[in-house]
């Protein structure tokens, strides 16, 4: 099991790693355009709301309290253990800021008003977040439980990061390139910051 989340990770930072290149290159307009085109952004104020109220649980101003509560009540479920989730959002805080500094992609065209790197769209840093934490956490409560009820927990992990993929796509804040980075990048900061607990358990 630790070997195969070894690989799945380093497979997540790779991908990440080589989006960000080719978002660099500029090789990923045409498929950001396209895909932009089929989702029709800010067009259903209804979906708006939905998709502000999802997008806001993944934000940097709330996943670190969310992670801190995740951990608080991993703990106390457990007896032990807890550190995942917040492990993950400080290592999504941290993968968020680096990556712009060196990856510099506008964001969409009616996207928000951003200031310092945040102007700048590669990776979502609500995705990594939201797919870092989910999976944290996952991994930390997945042993006890049976395998009916690690499927359900599975499930949920997906659908909640493919579901804050979809809000930051929406909400026309990022493009198709930086929410399949932050996935990938979200995958490999989880199953990482869940290996490092585990080790210094």
């Amino acid at each position: 099991m630790a070997s195969l989340r070894a690989i799945t990770a380093l497979s997540g930072a790779a991908i990440a790693g080589g989006i960000g290149v080719g978002v660099k290159r500029d090789s990923t307009t045409t498929i950001d355009r396209a895909v932009r085109r089929r989702i029709h952004p800010r067009r259903s104020a209804a979906l708006r709301s939905v998709a502000t109220a999802i997008s806001y649980f993944a934000g940097p101003r709330a996943h670190p309290y969310t992670a801190a509560a995740l951990g608080l009540l991993i703990n106390r479920m457990e007896g032990t253990g807890g550190l995942g989730p917040g492990a993950a959002s400080l290592g999504a805080l941290a993968l968020d800021n680096a990556t712009r500094v060196f990856v510099h992609q506008r964001r969409p065209p009616k996207a928000g008003r951003h200031h310092g790197r945040n102007r700048y769209a590669y990776p979502s840093g609500h995705v990594t977040a939201a797919t870092a934490i989910a999976i944290a956490s996952a991994v930390e409560i997945e042993d006890r439980l049976s395998a009916r009820e690690r499927k359900l927990l599975w499930t949920a992990v997906t659908a909640f990061s493919i579901s804050v993929g979809w809000s930051r796509l929406y909400l026309d804040e990022h493009w198709i390139d930086d929410v399949v980075g932050g996935w990938m990048a979200g995958i490999a900061i989880g199953l990482g910051s869940a290996s490092l607990v585990e080790l210094r358990d």
